[in-house]
């Protein structure tokens, strides 16, 4: 038997190339994100690589703007906007850490892992020598630890369980107006 015109897997496959043209919005920021393995948009990032995202896009860089830009030429792309109003999330498909950032707040979140918190508090104690502990209860309660640095800004870790799994962030928040 002999069989004339395309083979059924051909047309599968046109189909499917031809209804990734026909959808809507396929920007380059979708189509990664389309790509994206589920597992990196919160991964399991080393103790380092949290410390040093946090390090360049929360304390070395300030302002929305300017850590917007900063993210976008270090590979992040930005998520749809979903959450508070004014905080934009950037992920990249690698184990470098989600970033959340607003005018005034910056927050890198990773998997939960051995040597963060110790990794973290040591951080804390080289780059803030005058940093003061605090009760971090009134700041929420997946607040676990804050120190209030000069500025005036608070730093603190958050622990949060998804759906699968603990996550540990950073957190770097300056209050508006603070110089």
């Amino acid at each position: 038997m002999t069989r004339s015109g395309p083979l059924p897997g051909a047309v599968a496959s046109a189909a499917v190339l031809l209804g990734g043209c026909a959808t809507g919005d396929r920007s380059a920021d979708v189509t990664e994100l389309d790509n994206t393995w589920r597992a990196n948009l919160v991964p399991k990032s080393s103790p380092a690589l949290m410390v040093g995202t946090f390090e360049r896009f929360c304390v070395e860089t300030s302002g929305l703007a300017a850590r917007e830009t900063a993210l976008r030429r270090a590979g992040y792309v930005p998520l749809a906007d979903r959450g508070t109003p004014g905080t934009r999330a950037f992920v990249v498909d690698d184990t470098r850490p989600a970033v959340a950032v607003s005018e005034n707040m910056c927050l890198v979140q990773a998997r939960a892992r051995t040597g963060q918190t110790e990794r973290f508090e040591r951080y804390v104690t080289v780059r803030f020598p005058d940093a003061v502990e605090t009760d971090p209860a009134p700041l929420g309660r997946s607040i676990s630890q804050a120190w209030s640095v000069p500025g005036p800004a608070i730093i603190a870790t958050e622990r949060v369980q998804d759906v699968d799994w603990n996550n540990f962030a950073l957190i770097y928040y300056r209050p508006e107006g603070a110089s």
